[in-house]
C-alpha cells in the first residue's frame, strides 16, 4: 500500500494514523511517498504532517525536488532491511569477502537488482556541507512564503479562486469559469513562455499549478508571474467576452 505526503497535482496529504494501523493490522507492506514534501520535513513546524511514520515499512523522498541536489537522487529509509536484502540478496563465491558477516560493511548490491550503483549521496553530502541544516531549512521556508505571497495575490483579484490549501509551495488556483476558459489562459501563459505553469484536474476541475522551486526565486519574480497572469487573463476575457 502506498500512502503519499504531497501528492503532485495540489500537494495534499494521506493521513498516515488512520491508514498504517490498517496495514500493520492486515501485514500489509505501507511505502510512504513524500517525493516532493519530504523536503520539508526538515523543518520543525512541517513535521506533523508525518505523524504516524512509524507505521510505514518503507518512506521515500526525492532531494533532487526540493533540496538543492541535482537531479536524480532520492533517499529512502527501510524499517527492517532483511526484507529488502531477502529479496535481492545473492552471493556467489567471487563476490565474497571477510567483512561481510561483520556489520561493518553495508553491500547495497543486496538492496537491488543491479550489482553496481552511483553515487548519487555524493551530491547530497556537498549540498548538506555548503548549507547545513540551518541554510536548508531557510530554503524550505523562503519557498513556502514566496507561495504564501502569491495565493495573497490571487486573492485579491476576485476574478481568480484557490483550489486547495496552500501548505508548502504549491498553489493551485484558476479563473472563476470554465475548464475551457482556463485551458485557454495556461496555454497564452506557456506560449509567452515567460514563465511555465503545469495543470492538473482536481474534483473535476482543470486547475492551474504554480510551484515555488527555483534556487534563486525572489518576491520580486513572484510578483512579476502573477502581473503576467493577472494581464494574459485580462485579455483573455476581452477576447472571450467578444466571442460569446
Amino acid at each position: 500500500f502506498c500512502a503519499t505526503l504531497g501528492t503532485t497535482p495540489c500537494c495534499s496529504f494521506d493521513k498516515l494514523l488512520e491508514l498504517g494501523p490498517i496495514c500493520n493490522k492486515e501485514n500489509i507492506w505501507m511505502h510512504i511517498d513524500a517525493a516532493y514534501a519530504g523536503s520539508a520535513f526538515i523543518c520543525p513546524e512541517f513535521r506533523h504532517l508525518l505523524n504516524g511514520v512509524e507505521f510505514a515499512d518503507t518512506f521515500n523522498f526525492s532531494t533532487h525536488k526540493w533540496l538543492l541536489v541535482n537531479s536524480d537522487c532520492s533517499a529512502m529509509w527501510v524499517k527492517k532491511r532483511s526484507d529488502i536484502i531477502g529479496a535481492f540478496k545473492l552471493e556467489p563465491l567471487y563476490l565474497q569477502h571477510q567483512h561481510q558477516e561483520s556489520g561493518l560493511v553495508t553491500d547495497y548490491r543486496h538492496w537491488q537488482i543491479p550489482l553496481e550503483r552511483r553515487f548519487r549521496s555524493l551530491k547530497l553530502w556537498f549540498v548538506l556541507r555548503m548549507y547545513g541544516v540551518t541554510g536548508l531549512q531557510e530554503h524550505i521556508r523562503k519557498h513556502v512564503r514566496l507561495s504564501h505571497l502569491f495565493e495573497h495575490l490571487v486573492l485579491q483579484d476576485e476574478r481568480f479562486e484557490i483550489c486547495a490549501e496552500v501548505v508548502l509551495g504549491l498553489v493551485c488556483f484558476r479563473l472563476k469559469g470554465s475548464n475551457e476558459l482556463n485551458e485557454a489562459l495556461l496555454k497564452r501563459i506557456n506560449e509567452a513562455k515567460k514563465i511555465h505553469l503545469v495543470p492538473c484536474h482536481l474534483r473535476e476541475k482543470f486547475v492551474l499549478r504554480f510551484a515555488i522551486c527555483s534556487r534563486t526565486v525572489e518576491a520580486t519574480h513572484v510578483k512579476f508571474a502573477w502581473q503576467h497572469i493577472s494581464q494574459l487573463a485580462t485579455d483573455l476575457l476581452k477576447a472571450w467576452e467578444h466571442q460569446q
